[in-house]
This record gives C-alpha cells, structure tokens and sequence, in this order.
C-alpha cells in the first residue's frame, strides 16, 4: 500500500470512533488465539452518569421538534464495529452485539485508551443528577424531555415516575431497582467537542469533571424511564466473557487483536468496501470466525492512486502511557486467505479461490499519522504454514518480526508509538475479498 492509500485510511476515520461461509478442518486444539486474560481488580464500583443516544421511533417521534436525528444511531459508532452491506449498516441485526448492550465512553474518561470492546456493569442511582463537581445539573439548561412531553411510554410500556425536584429545576431520577445491574460493550465515543453545521460545539455532558457514559437507548430504558434523559451510575470494568471486575486503570488492551472477534481494545476498521462482516461463524481456522471483507477500487470512490481498499485494526490513543499494545512484542502472527468461492463469484477475478490475497500489512499510529518505516507485501513473504479449508480454499499462516517494519527508521519512531495495523488490497479489480483469522502480538 502506499502512503497515500495509508494516509486516505486514516482520514477515513479507520481508527477513531454477518455472511456464513465454509468450515476450516483444522483441530480446534491445534491452532488457536484465545484472548488473553485481563487483569482482574477488586469490586471496583465507582460513581459516573449516563445520557442515552438512539431510540425507538416511536420515542424519538415524541420528541421530533428536538431535530432530526438529534438522539443519535447507534449503527455508526467510532469503533466501526457494524458489519456492512452494499457500503452501509442497514439495521440493528448488523451489529454484533445485542442493542440493549452496547454503549459509547466519554473521550474525557480515564480509561477512554482502548475502549472499543470493553465491557462495563452498570447500575443505575436513585437521585439527583450532579452536572459538575458537587452541583446538581439544572434542567432549565438543557433540552430536558419530560418538559416537552412526561406522558410517554417506554418500549414496556412503562410511564415516568415523575422527577420530584422539578420544582427546584433539578433532576431526582427513580430507577427500575438500583439493585440491578447491565453488562455493556463499548461500541462508540462521547466526543468532548463535535463539529455541527462547520461550527465546533461543546458536548456538554461528555465534558465535565463527572466520569460519563452515553448507554444504548434500550440499555438506559432497563434501568430507568429514558424521559430522564440522564441519570446517575455505579459502575465497574468486568471481563466480557466471565463479567469479573477488572482493574480501572490502565483499561485492559488484547494482545489478540481477532480470535473469535474482534478483541477488547481494538476497533475494525473496514474502507473502499463492498461488504464488511465483523465475524462469520465457521469461516474462521479450525471452525471459529473469522472476519471478511469484499473490498472496491480506490478509483471508484473517486480517489486517486492504484489499489484497492482493506482492513485496519487500532487501540484509540493506544499509545498512552500504560497502554501501547505493541510495545514489547517480537511478531505479528495471523491467517489469510482469499474469500472467493470459485467461478462465479465476483470475487475471483480479484483474489481467486485458494490463492495468496496480494496485501500490503503496514504499522501506524493512526492518531499521530505517523508509520513504520517498511510495509510489508505478503505475496513477497513466505508462510510458515497452510491449512486447506472445506471448500477447497487455502488458509495461509504468517509469523512476521516486527523487526521487519523499521519502525525505528520510520516517522514513528519506535514500537511503543504504534497503534494501529492494517491490510490493505494491491488488487485493481472490482472485487476482491479477504479473510483474516487469528490476529495476534506476540
């Protein structure tokens, strides 16, 4: 890939913030790339808030005189994690985890560092809502809901519980039972500040003082009515797989960037696409997932410059101190394999069945802009393995050093600088698709 193909990626917005296919005949105890286990903390409850961002029409229709498209949709989240058809998410069955559990995180929170694909519990408070430091925010100041309408129902059926200091123009909240708690993934990222009609504005809730969450609609509505627009939190990292507290800070980073998902701590970053799929079951080595891509040309997007599109992954501001996921390790270890199902498939006049995908794999840190010195062209390297699948297609196993990037003579400077990797077409054909499996720093 060249730098300006890399450049373009980063602009496109790789890094911020479901098709089955054939069965691998690997042994599942053979190859795998288990996620890492994080470290786990005490109890770790802590205080936050919470506003909410989409919502049933019938919600958002109650409140049309807010603006369009003002509550947000939760399809296009900074971490990108939305499979893609014909170029776009099309509805909530698109994204990967149910919409009652996903989220976004305040870029101003402490452990906003590789974010995407952490988990939370979280709980709602009985009380008042505290704007910042100690002072309870007051409703007057904001677009408050139940001022405009208090006789909406939720998706249950369920009518306000009335605010009890609305009088005093502040905001007491009355949760379902502060006793229970939701499991959520981070899907997305409370900006401090937006750019709306070409002017920056503040995103009052996302920066203050107070630790924030901006929760799914439909999570919001599990722990209290959403005309409350906001309400108070307890909450703690947990371990997407057991739901054990985990440690606050530095928030938990993968060291496996794809093994049955994309991991904790990472986003996906699909460009120039015809389709995306964030995890195919069965299409993956051995059997498990994989995640796929059916990349167009960069000229049919109208840019300029040879090629196709691809694939990235990065940890957003990965590169803060107690994170840099790179740093240290020795190797990049992964499986490849083109996607075409044969003749017939559109696919195969850009990587035929069975073939090598002609990739470039590159480093970079994507908030920065700056990369390693060398990227690499698979199609010139030698695997360490193969694996033939079901169908007739062939996976490929690489073992790449680190070494190999340079990245000492590169405008990045060393390994602890590098955030972000990605896999960029060589291909000029309308079509050409790709799988990548078990993605992993050693």
């Amino acid at each position: 890939m060249s730098w300006t193909s890399a450049a373009i990626l980063l602009a496109l917005g790789f890094v911020n913030a479901q098709y089955p296919l054939e069965q691998g005949i690997v042994p599942n105890d053979q190859y795998t790339a288990a996620p890492a286990a994080p470290p786990l903390g005490t109890d770790g409850w802590r205080t936050g808030r919470s506003t909410f961002f989409d919502g049933s029409d019938t919600f958002k229709n109650a409140y049309i005189a807010r603006g369009a498209g003002s509550f947000g949709d939760i399809l296009y989240g900074s971490c990108e994690y939305a499979s893609v058809r014909d170029g776009v998410a099309r509805d909530y069955s698109d994204l990967p985890f149910d919409k009652g559990q996903v989220a976004a995180l305040a870029q101003k929170d402490p452990d906003y560092p590789g974010s995407c694909g952490r988990c939370y519990e979280i709980r709602c408070q009985d009380g008042l809502v505290i704007g910042n430091g100690t002072t309870p925010v007051n409703i007057d100041e904001f677009y408050y809901l139940a001022t405009v309408n208090d006789t909406v129902t939720d998706d249950y059926g369920r009518t306000f519980p009335g605010n009890s200091a609305f009088n005093q123009s502040e905001q007491s909240v009355q949760c379902w039972n502060d006793s229970n708690s939701i499991f959520v993934h981070i899907i997305d990222s409370c900006p401090a500040y937006q750019i709306k009609n070409g002017v920056e504005v503040q995103q009052l809730w996302c920066n203050s003082d107070i630790y924030h969450f901006d929760l799914s609609y439909w999570a919001f509505e599990q722990l209290a009515h959403p005309t409350y627009g906001v309400m108070m939190v307890d909450f703690r990292p947990v371990d997407c797989y057991t739901h054990e507290s985990l440690v606050f800070t530095p928030g938990f980073v993968n060291a496996t960037i794809y093994g049955d998902q994309v991991e904790t701590g990472w986003n996906f970053g699909p460009y120039f696409l015809h389709s995306a799929n964030f995890w195919l079951p069965g299409a993956g080595v051995g059997g498990s997932n994989a995640t796929c891509v059916n990349v167009a040309t960069q000229v049919s997007y109208n840019q300029t410059g040879s090629g196709g599109g691809g694939l990235g992954f990065s940890a957003v501001n990965g590169t803060d101190a107690g994170y840099q996921p790179f740093a240290g390790k020795t190797t990049l270890d992964f499986w490849v394999k083109s996607n075409s199902t044969g003749p017939g498939d559109e696919t195969e006049v850009g990587y035929p069945k069975g073939t090598l995908p002609d990739l470039n794999v590159y480093l970079s840190n994507a908030e920065a802009s700056v990369f390693c010195a060398e990227s690499l062209e698979l199609t010139s390297l030698t695997p360490v393995g193969t694996q033939a699948t079901a169908n007739g297609g062939t996976y490929y196993h690489f073992q790449i050093p680190f070494a190999s990037f340079n990245c000492a003579g590169g405008s990045a400077g060393s390994l602890a600088n590098i955030d972000s990797i990605g896999f960029g077409s060589n291909s000029n054909a309308a079509y050409a698709s790709f799988c990548l499996d078990e993605l992993v720093l050693v």
